[in-house]
This record gives structure tokens, sequence and C-alpha cells, in this order.
């Protein structure tokens, strides 16, 4: 009530000589916006130890202001890690409305303050946003709701779902039959203009025309270290070049009893684009962290990382395009999950899938940031 009392004063205290001055009866907050709030987020070392961070995020959702129930809040929610005790916001008003912050007393009293960009605000304790008119006649209350997500962030979700609820690829269908048609022993994958497969004598085959004709691929390296068994394929567009896929072959052979095998290769397939070849990302530049040779290999690129997964229990993270690989916290099978002989795909709406060869079991995947 002080400063309801003090704005009306000061509404009123002008010069005698001053006719010209106007004070609007109306106003409204009109914008809405977390400027800076804080995550403390927990990972583990390369040791093993628990450690926590900060990591500041600027204006990182879009708030809705309704003015006809007086209501802000935000649809897309925050990450479920953030400190919402210590968060700066930009509030701005109409007509030059004062808006203040009504925290709630210990008698449960209405307690008003001036808000500032430069002063942090508790929103675990904010019982209401205030705009007051020029004139100190009226002013507007608002109810924010800062929603933040109730499953843990930075980790993967997953739900059980069925075979109902799988994606379908029915260009993969179709490479499939155009493959076995053509002789090959297997087909492996295809990007954007190319299909690769095994043919029967074990070379690696590629198609320019969706499967209609095969020609033995280009090779940087000996093919004696292609991958025999537990082979996987994975393609996406490479970000650094337009008209480009970036093309990831993995699996095993006798050549090591230890990593596995992973071949890389940059397809351009702009107008007069040079041909590419496959080259072998060599097991001592893994500096340790190489791919552990193991059965049953799945590759999928999700969530702009590439993933291998076999028969171990583990999901191995690549973020350097199949230099390095390592397990993290963040990406985890389901708790669950009843066999270790899996089959992996994503789908366009972000959703990692593992299906059980053996169990029919399906799960899909998440990362919530």
């Amino acid at each position: 009530m002080m400063l309801a009392g003090a704005l009306l004063m000061t509404s009123c205290l002008k010069d005698e000589n001053d006719d010209t001055t106007q004070y609007y009866n109306n106003t409204a907050i009109t914008q809405f916006k977390l400027s800076c709030v804080n995550r403390y987020v927990h990972t583990t070392t390369s040791a093993g130890a628990d450690s926590v961070y900060k990591k500041t995020l600027s204006d990182p959702v879009v708030f809705t202001i309704d003015q006809a129930q007086r209501k802000i809040y935000n649809t897309d929610s925050l990450p479920s890690d953030v400190d919402l005790n210590h968060v700066l916001a930009t509030i701005s008003s109409l007509n030059s409305g004062t808006v203040v912050v009504n925290y709630p007393d210990k008698n449960g009293e209405d307690s008003l303050l001036y808000y500032s960009s430069t002063d942090s605000i508790d929103f675990t304790k904010l019982k209401d946003l205030r705009v007051y008119a020029q004139s100190g006649n009226s002013y507007r209350t608002y109810a924010v709701s800062i929603n933040v997500h109730q499953a843990e962030t930075n980790k993967m979700i997953w739900e059980q779902k069925t075979a109902a609820d799988l994606p379908t690829d029915a260009k993969k269908a179709l490479w499939e039959q155009k493959a076995a048609a053509a002789g090959m022993k297997q087909l492996l994958g295809y990007g954007t203009a190319e299909g690769y497969a095994f043919g029967t004598d074990g070379m690696l085959m590629v198609s320019k025309d969706n499967g209609d004709t095969w020609a033995a691929d280009m090779l940087d390296d000996d093919a004696a270290w292609l991958p025999t068994d537990n082979i996987a394929f994975a393609s996406w567009a490479f970000a650094a070049n337009d008209s480009t896929d970036y093309q990831m072959l993995i699996g095993t052979n006798d050549k090591s009893d230890k990593a596995c095998m992973v071949w890389r290769k940059i397809a351009e397939y702009a107008h007069n684009s040079l041909p590419s070849r496959w080259v072998l990302i060599p097991i001592e530049e893994y500096s340790g962290y190489y791919l552990p040779k193991m059965e049953n290999l799945n590759l999928v690129r999700f969530n702009n990382v590439v993933l291998a997964i076999g028969n171990d229990k583990n999901i191995y993270v690549s973020r350097d395009q199949g230099i390095t690989w390592k397990t993290t916290t963040k990406y985890t099978l389901p708790d669950a999950l009843g066999t270790n002989n899996l089959t992996a795909i994503t789908d366009d709406n972000g959703y990692l899938w593992l299906v059980g060869k053996d169990t029919g079991e399906v799960w899909r995947g998440l990362i919530i940031e």
C-alpha cells in the first residue's frame, strides 16, 4: 500500500505553472523475457568423480503474455536444473507504467518492491507482478508461471513402445530390393546421392543411380582393413560443406582383436564435384579412445553426435566424426532393457529407437537438453 501511495503522490506533484503534463490511467506489461538464468549441471569426470558446473542461459525461451487472463507463461519448458531463485528478467510496460515485484511477507501480506533489470527475482517465492499506471489510479496484476521439465535433463529419457509405433523406411526397403536384384551380398546403407553395398567378392560397391547399377568404390587404404562382420553404416549432411554427406562405415575383422574398423567418406554431390574416396581412420590416432571390438553393432547419428551400440551394454559417443569414442553418463541404454542383441534407428522427430532382435521389445529415447 505504501508503494501505491507513493506512486499516487508522485503523479500529483507537478509545478503549478505546468498544465501540459498528462499522466496515463492505463498500462500493461508488454514484454517479459529471462535475460539471465543459470543452470547447475551435474556431470562425471573421466576419473569417475561427480562434479557440478554452472551454465548461463540468455533468453532461453519465449514467454506468452495473456492480457485477458493476466498470465505470463512459457510453453517450451526450461531444463530441470535451472536456478529459479536468482533470475534476471527484462520487463517492459505500456505508457511507462511502473513494474513492481510482489513477494508475500511472513504473514502472507503483500510486500512490494520496485522492479529493476539488474536485480534478480526469486520466482520460487514470487506471488505476482504488478504494473502501476502513471496516474497511480490503477494497476494490473499478472501471475507468472515458469515451466521447467519434470524429467532430468541432459540424459537419455526412455519410454517402452510397441512394434506398431516404429517408424517405417520405405526408401531403405527399395534400396534393399535393388541391391539384392543386382547380386549384392549386403546393403550397407545410402546417403543423399549414393548407396553402398558389399559385393559377393567382398568389394565395397557404390551406386549413383538409386541401385540400378553398381561399381567398385574407391579406397585410400588397403581393402583388407574393411570390416567383414558386425557391419554398420550411417550417413548425414556434412555441416562444413553444402551438397555433401559425411558417411561412416564400422565393423570388425581379423586385423584387430581389440578395436573396430572405422572408415569415413566425405561424399560431394554438387554439379562438377570430384569423386571422393573411403579413408580408414587408423587405430593409433584414437589416443586410447578407440571403438572396442564387439558384436551386433549399430551406428546412428543422433543429437548431433555419432552413437555406436553393440552387445556390451554401452553407448559409445563420437563427437569428432569417428576419431575418438567414449561412454558418457548422458547417453545410456534403458535400465529395463532385456537384451543386448539390438537394432538401433533414428527418426525425423529426433528420437532414438531400439528394437530387441530376440525379445521384440521396443524402446524410444530422446535427450532433453
